[in-house]
């Protein structure tokens, strides 16, 4: 908006050009300048001035409604502007695995969500590999799991570790193996059940030297496979049937709502390390610095589910 037109709605509001000049910080003389040099180029007088201050002329009088109209429309412009900054600072896209999310993820963009109402936010939820090709294309900003072994050193993102934690074999309170010690040889016999299954196109992410080892470790032709992308769908397969799934032990007390449990095993099974992934130039932008605090606050609240 005109400043001088600013300034002639504060004069003719308050109906006194020193009141006027004090509220804007301006010299009195200054400001019965402008206001003169407003009427001169409009080629009508504003105000009638008096000793005890000064009256709209009827020009004064259109004048003041049309600058109301023209203040308002000032102050919208900058609130929309202001609204669309935040949007595309506080833009954010979220990538994690499923027992992240369920653990502390999901209250953490919940929380951020709060914060920022105006902001965009993306989340995934899924398989680590592909995950983090969508971190190294730019579709994510930042990606929540399991340490890869393995990922190419060229690819120039930075693992800031959170915890460790170890799998579990779950499977329904029915199943045969419940409620006994079991070893590995146990549970030969029985289907396993895939979550978000890694997928050789996604196998770029990995050094070439490790390729080989990692993508034999996770193909075992000899049992009976049930995969899915999906919680919900691995948890309903759990249920129906006496497959076995492995998965982080964060997760036990989720499962149990489902009557899903874990099972009394006599070796002891691999620990991950888990984390955040985001690329090496971004680490110190205002909303990955934001995300990262609130994980690591919720985290904080859930360590006793690691335990």
């Amino acid at each position: 908006m005109d400043k001088v037109l600013r300034q002639f709605l504060e004069v003719a509001t308050l109906k006194n050009v020193t009141h006027a000049a004090n509220k804007l910080c301006m010299n009195q003389s200054t400001l019965s300048i402008n206001i003169k040099r407003l009427e001169e180029s409009l080629g009508v007088p504003l105000l009638i001035r008096s000793s005890s201050g000064v009256e709209l002329t009827e020009f004064g009088h259109v004048v003041l409604e049309e600058a109301r109209i023209m203040q308002r429309l000032h102050d919208n412009t900058l609130t929309k502007i202001e609204f669309l900054k935040e949007r595309l600072e506080r833009e954010l896209k979220v990538g994690s695995g499923h027992a992240e999310w369920h653990l502390f993820v999901r209250d953490s963009v919940r929380t951020y969500r709060q914060r920022h109402p105006s902001a965009n936010i993306h989340t995934e939820v899924g398989n680590n590999l592909r995950l983090m090709d969508q971190l190294l294309s730019g579709d994510l900003d930042l990606s929540v799991g399991n340490e890869i072994y393995g990922l190419n050193r060229n690819a120039g993102v930075l693992f800031i570790p959170l915890y460790q934690v170890t799998n579990k074999a779950f499977v329904r309170s029915a199943h045969p193996l419940a409620l006994r010690s079991c070893t590995a040889d146990d549970l030969k016999d029985y289907p396993a059940i895939h979550l978000t299954p890694n997928e050789s196109r996604y196998y770029h992410v990995m050094d070439e030297l490790y390729l080989k080892e990692y993508g034999s470790s996770v193909h075992m032709a000899e049992k009976i496979v049930y995969s899915s992308n999906t919680m919900e769908a691995c948890i309903e397969t759990l249920e129906g049937t006496n497959a076995i799934l492995f998965f982080p032990g964060s997760m036990e007390s989720y499962f149990s709502q489902f009557n899903i449990v874990s099972l009394q095993l006599t070796e002891n099974q691999k620990t991950n390390s888990i984390g955040i992934y985001m690329l090496r130039e971004r680490h110190e932008d205002l909303q990955l610095s934001d995300m990262l605090q609130l994980m690591q606050h919720n985290l904080k609240e859930r360590l006793h589910l690691l335990a």
